[in-house]
């Protein structure tokens, strides 16, 4: 693996040599006969020969990368021209300085020169050895060197460095920034022999939270200064932290604290440090190891910011379908919203796609970098809510065996959905208004309040008025929750979005199950466009996933493809004029039937219990009625 120079230093000394022809650059590695030195620590020599030009400056695309603050982004350059070494400064706003004075042109360094950038002196001389009578912070040179080079001790490190490499070489390849923090963790617990590692990341306020672990369900302890110290100062860090260890026995688990040590090193960044990476083991980690957790970190950097730059775009640029007027005015409205932190209540039918809109407020608001976190408040077991919601402390009731974050921990600095709200227990209507006025969170059990900044998106099929009139929904809450109301309209009402949902649905689950996306006849868009729908979008999309799924070729789809239901539609409202009492019996009984399978999300157990009937009757209506149920 290969690695863009970088230098980070604190207070550091090089030295650069008169003799800068030979040897491509490479990462600690003392030649015979020195070109250019540096300060690996105090009153350690090590050498480094340069053949091209090196610019010096605090970005991460400099080839030698100084985290100081008083470092420009570009502060200057260093030039060999035969056994002759240049220097020049590139408009930084401190000043690039020799001797003690600031250069404004091309210098020509020698013998003895010191050369000072922010904080750190180059010191030109000709012999590395004269930097083992001085002292100072250490300084880290990483280079176009193999991986392998970063130490020189036996051929199982070797091979270990190697595996690390080719885990961080899939790190900075990923797709998407889930599968390079997860390959990121592999490769820093290969190099490091770290017994777990954790990557995280940071919200938009500053607050770091997990997004990988290795192995899974890892977990560390992290002392906040040691956190402060990595991402104020950008450099990789180490600390001893007790470690808290569970031990399983046949019969008991018991939590020991454990002596360990702990690595910190942030993730860079344009604009500051995106998170950063920690491991633990039980052996200290010297100045090399540090230098290597560097390395590892920022070659798979690249990959984990272009997947939050790649996310955010996406999705702010409006990739939703809004063809009819009343969808391109939603979008706009939600586009407005995005922008400020008050709440939103999405209304409508089931089907709508108010979980897809409140993924687009979250993805245009200033939070896109943040977690959204989606929950479904009707189906949540009654027992179960409080704790889903708010989280619990270990022991906070029976099977409690460990703490559990709420979903408003997990939402920190991001967006939570809360979709079915008009579902929520009294009991717990009153906490839900108390965490969205006070913004602290009590978890089950606990007794210290945690702060939690969440940008809420509620959305509900009720008639939240009704239910306040019929006191099942809280008056307060009602009101805090309606602050910028956006209403969804049935897919009956937006017939221009039918066939361009319909060709997207399509697409997607072709390529879930490995086909190209059939053809749509005039036939199958007539019936599509016909039909009114109930189920809105969620309808549709299980309608022609069921026809994907039951077609015994890749040709075009047709009518025969379609489920009956889309075939021959029962009308909403039918006239009771020559109808027997039977027929409107039954049409009574299949609407009913229909009503409850739709409450309980298809759960029939839930549904019989509803109707009053048993699991076998209802199991018979349904295929007297010819329901076939997918989520209609």
């Amino acid at each position: 693996m290969n690695c863009r120079s970088v230098v980070m230093a604190r207070h550091g000394f090089w030295n650069i040599g008169d003799a800068l022809r030979s040897g491509a650059a490479s990462a600690l590695v003392t030649p015979p006969a020195p070109r250019l030195a540096f300060a690996f620590g105090p009153r350690r020599g090590v050498t480094l020969d340069v053949v091209r030009r090196l610019v010096v400056g605090r970005s991460g695309h400099c080839d030698v990368h100084l985290i100081d603050e008083k470092v420009s982004r570009e502060h200057c350059v260093f030039e060999p021209e035969g056994d002759a070494l240049f220097v020049s400064d590139l408009r930084s706003r401190n000043g690039t300085w020799v001797n003690g004075a600031p250069i404004t042109e091309r210098v020509k360094l020698v013998a003895n020169d010191a050369v000072g950038i922010g904080e750190t002196l180059v010191l030109v001389s000709p012999d590395a050895q004269a930097l083992r009578a001085l002292d100072g912070e250490s300084t880290l040179v990483l280079t176009r060197a193999p991986l392998g080079l970063l130490t020189s001790a036996t051929s199982a490190n070797a091979e270990t460095l190697a595996q690390a490499g080719g885990l961080v070489l899939e790190a900075a390849l990923a797709l998407n920034g889930e599968d390079a923090a997860k390959a990121l963790a592999r490769a820093f617990a290969t190099g490091l022999s770290c017994d777990e590692v954790v990557v995280c990341g940071r919200t938009p306020e500053g607050a770091v939270r997990p997004k990988a672990a290795f192995p899974t369900g890892a977990s560390i302890s992290l002392n906040a200064s040691l956190v402060d110290v990595c991402l104020s100062q950008q450099r990789a860090v180490s600390v001893e932290e007790q470690q808290l260890r569970a031990k399983h026995d046949a019969q008991t688990t018991t939590v020991v604290r454990q002596r360990a040590f702990v690595v910190c090193a942030p993730v860079p960044g344009p604009t500051g440090p995106l998170g950063l990476v920690c491991g633990v083991r039980s052996a200290a980690f010297d100045s090399r190891e540090l230098a290597l957790a560097q390395v590892l970190v920022g070659a798979a950097a690249a990959s984990l910011r272009l997947s939050v730059e790649r996310s955010a775009g996406t999705a702010a640029a409006g990739h939703l379908v809004a063809e009819s007027p009343s969808m391109k005015q939603l979008v706009a409205q939600v586009q407005r919203a995005a922008q400020s932190t008050a709440t939103v209540l999405l209304t409508g039918e089931s089907g709508t796609g108010k979980e897809a809109i409140a993924r687009l407020t979250h993805d245009a608001s200033r939070r896109a970098r943040g977690p959204f976190v989606a929950i479904n408040c009707g189906a949540i077991p009654h027992e179960l809510a409080e704790s889903e919601l708010f989280g619990h402390e270990k022991g906070a009731f029976t099977g409690a065996m460990s703490t559990h974050a709420g979903v408003f921990e997990r939402a920190d600095g991001g967006t939570l959905f809360l979709d079915e709200v008009g579902e929520l227990p009294l009991a717990l209507q009153v906490k839900l208004l108390r965490v969205l006025e006070e913004k602290l969170v009590f978890r089950l059990g606990g007794k210290t309040a945690l702060s939690v900044d969440v940008r809420v998106v509620a959305a509900t099929n009720r008639a939240l008025e009704v239910a306040v009139s019929q006191g099942t929904f809280r008056e307060d809450l009602f009101y805090r929750l309606n602050v910028v109301r956006l209403m969804l309209e049935p897919l009956r009402s937006r017939a221009e979005d039918v066939l361009p949902l319909a060709k997207t649905f399509l697409a997607r689950h072709a390529a879930s199950l490995g086909r190209p996306p059939p053809v749509l006849t005039d036939e199958v868009q007539r019936a599509l466009l016909a039909y009114a729908w109930p189920g809105n979008a969620r309808q549709l999309s299980n309608a022609l996933e069921r026809a994907l799924v039951l077609k015994a070729d890749d040709g075009a789809l047709s009518l025969a493809d379609l489920p009956p239901e889309v075939l021959a539609p029962r009308r909403d409202a039918p006239s009771p004029a020559g109808r027997t009492l039977g027929e409107l019996v039954a049409a009574l009984e299949r609407e009913q039937i229909l009503l409850a399978m739709k409450r309980s999300r298809g759960v029939k157990a839930q549904a019989s219990e509803a109707l009053g009937i048993s699991r076998p009757t209802l199991d018979r209506k349904l295929t007297e009625y010819a329901i076939d149920w997918l989520g209609e």
